[in-house]
């Protein structure tokens, strides 16, 4: 979701509080005068690209001095020349061989994507910081491209570091301060660094510092990210709680998506491209919809593999996606594994299971299905790196994400959390099972995890200190304003322009003015026309507004259009509104209409209305579903939608505003199998 700029909020406070529209002044404020070493006059941070469509390609940072010679290379970290680098060095999969395997990776297939990344490294080239992140499902190809971006840099002598050890984020947070001018720095698979327990925060701090820091540019930072990371990283603070409000301020505006599937253009190059190479002509005959880089990495054996695997194979997986499904890191124990899986399977299947069933489950678990992709792998540590006491194992990246859609709304049996409890030792994927037991109403478990965590000793309390402090920003730009493309106030003065028209009713000149400015960075040019003729009057214009500002990276109008409409007591364009706002991820939109209906005494309208908001997950939807259903007098079917949402993981107290109807049920929690816990003691 689009961040709500605090200039357009003001104006659509005042215009919302008067009859007249907003005037040019009013509504985006007085444009500032930029001093010499502002954004303003020309500096700029690097490229980023907004939007599903990738429309905006160039945004701005501090000016960067041309390359200080007195860094010639980077210090302190363990780097590596671009051009004496492999892809395989720096995690891109390779492909399944075909008929010829004349070298370790397919001929590569531009996309829309490479284009913007292509621009990105062309300005860190010409000397200035960058930072890109690729957001995409698994498999979708985003670190080849990164490879593919940063060859240009090689002949001018540019080094990679991709910090790993001990771990990814131990090594990001210890060497950022040391890197140096022409430097990629190479963040795939970029949660591990900005989502890690107790330090992500700081490495966010230290990237900020980086990016900002002139005596080191020019840097480069790449990485990737699937888009749940994405969303949890860069979602808007709740009530309660405010987890990434530096990762947000990093990350917003720095996104580049990665399609899932090629599309027809691209399919076009493609066929070229394989007329000199088997696996790419393979892949183009027998993926599916476009999805030729899942099938390259080998998506659909994988899936194949998990589907048909034999029981006790299938529970052993089983555990592995609910574990990282559920927080867990990336390293599994073998005892943890096997001690799991036995409750997985039915027990006439255990009974009956060989002495060495799991054994012959790791060993499926094994077997490659292309090259050396396997559904579950066994992670060597290399010599010098301190091992752990027992072999740890690795899920593929494919069946994370396969895996974890498909188990969602379960909860793992019992023998999951008792494995959990006595076999795992590590903090950060304790502290997250215990997260996942509350948010399951599994109290007594939950219980169970903390007390285990403490045992393993005091946790770090994480760095409060804002980076943003040691960025000089110009006085009269706000934070905000160094995230937008370096025609940032050209569109401002466009949107304002766009206003003044519209104040004299010069409709068709201020909708081609707001069209203008939304399609650089300002789409809520046209929210804010879309509203002001909403108010007016004329709907069908609002409308048409509207979704164009939602495509372009402002979907909060459809919301103020479902309420408005709602006033108005169009209550099926409501509803349809409310819905389209849904698709863009504000299911809330529809959880207000449902409490407006209810409080007109609509009780069905209302359930009927949460009852979409739940397709869309909003978390307080089938805890009222329970409450409309228990009013009703239906309390089998209360009981059941309160069971659904527990085991779906919306039981954590702080989601609700009200108490719900499962800490009435079953004040002590639940166990597992979603028996009643009985009651018991904390001590």
């Amino acid at each position: 979701m689009t961040p709500f700029p605090g200039w357009l909020r003001r104006a659509r406070n005042e215009q919302y509080a008067s009859e007249k529209p907003v005037s040019a002044t009013d509504g985006f404020g007085a444009q500032a005068s930029a001093a010499d070493d502002s954004v303003a006059a020309g500096g700029d941070v690097g490229t980023v690209v907004h939007g599903d469509n990738n429309d905006v390609n160039v945004y701005l940072m501090q000016p960067s001095p041309a390359h200080d010679s007195k860094f010639p290379e980077t210090s302190g970290i363990v780097c590596r020349p671009i051009s004496d680098c492999h892809a395989i060095d720096l995690e891109v999969r390779p492909a399944p061989k075909g008929d010829v395997a004349t070298a370790d990776l397919p001929n590569y297939v531009a996309r829309e994507h490479d284009t913007y990344l292509e621009k990105v490294v062309a300005v860190a080239k010409g000397g200035r910081s960058q930072m890109c992140v690729l957001v995409g499902e698994s498999s979708t190809g985003k670190t080849r491209a990164c490879w593919e971006a940063i060859q240009p840099l090689a002949d001018d002598g540019w080094m990679v570091w991709h910090p790993i050890d001990p771990t990814r984020a131990e090594a990001a947070l210890a060497g950022l301060a040391s890197v140096r001018p022409r430097t990629v720095v190479w963040l795939n698979e970029a949660q591990h660094y900005l989502m890690a327990r107790e330090i992500g925060e700081r490495i966010i701090a230290a990237l900020r510092t980086l990016l900002g820091d002139l005596e080191r540019a020019p840097v480069l930072v790449v990485g990737t990210l699937w888009r749940q990371h994405w969303n949890a990283l860069t979602a808007l603070p709740s009530q309660h709680s405010d987890p990434y409000a530096q990762a947000r301020e990093l990350l917003t505006g720095r996104q580049l998506r990665v399609a899932d599937a090629f599309t027809q253009q691209d399919l076009a190059t493609a066929t070229r491209a394989a007329s000199t190479d088997d696996r790419l002509a393979l892949a183009l005959s027998q993926a599916r919809d476009g999805r030729i880089t899942q099938f390259l990495a080998g998506a659909p054996e994988l899936v194949g593999r998990y589907e048909n695997a034999p029981p006790a194979a299938r529970a052993v997986l089983d555990v592995a996606v609910d574990a990282i499904r559920l927080g867990c890191g990336a390293h599994l124990p073998h005892s943890f594994l096997e001690q799991a899986a036995a409750g997985y399977m039915p027990e006439d299947i255990f009974d009956g299971a060989e002495d060495d069933w799991f054994e012959q489950s790791l060993a499926y678990a094994a077997q490659p299905v292309h090259g050396n992709i396997v559904p579950l792998r066994r992670v060597r540590m290399r010599p010098g790196r301190l091992a752990p006491d027992e072999p740890v194992y690795q899920l593929a990246d494919y069946l994370q994400q396969y895996g974890g859609e498909q188990r969602r709304y379960l909860c793992p049996p019992e023998s999951f959390w008792d494995a959990a409890v006595r076999l795992l030792t590590n903090i950060g994927d304790l502290k997250a099972l215990e997260l996942a037991a509350e948010s399951r109403w599994r109290l007594h478990r939950a219980h169970l995890l903390s007390v285990t965590a403490a045992s393993f000793g005091p946790e770090t309390v994480s760095s409060t200190w804002d980076a943003r402090s040691a960025i000089p920003y110009p006085r009269h730009l706000s934070p905000e304003d160094l995230d937008r493309p370096e025609d940032h106030f050209n569109c401002r003065a466009l949107a304002d322009l766009a206003l003044t028209h519209e104040s004299n009713a010069e409709r068709g000149e201020a909708t081609a003015l707001a069209f203008q400015a939304a399609d650089c960075c300002q789409p809520d040019a046209l929210a804010t026309l879309a509203l002001i003729r909403e108010r007016a009057g004329n709907r069908s214009d609002s409308a048409y507004l509207a979704h164009h500002a939602a495509a372009r990276g402002a979907p909060y109008c459809l919301s103020e259009l479902a309420l408005a409409r709602e006033e108005a007591g169009l209550y099926e364009e409501a509803e349809h509104y409310a819905w389209e706002a849904a698709q863009y991820g504000l299911p809330e939109t529809l959880a207000a209409l449902a409490q407006v209906r209810e409080e007109a005494g609509a009780l069905g309208q209302a359930e009927r209305l949460w009852e979409l908001a739940a397709e869309r997950d909003h978390p307080e939807a089938l805890a009222n579903i329970a409450r409309l259903r228990l009013i009703d007098g239906d309390h089998y079917g209360a009981e059941s939608v309160a069971m659904e949402a527990v085991n779906r993981g919306f039981a954590a107290p702080w989601r609700h505003t009200t108490q719900p109807l499962w800490a009435t049920l079953w004040p002590h929690g639940i166990e597992p199998d979603g028996s009643p816990t009985a009651p018991w003691r904390t001590d």
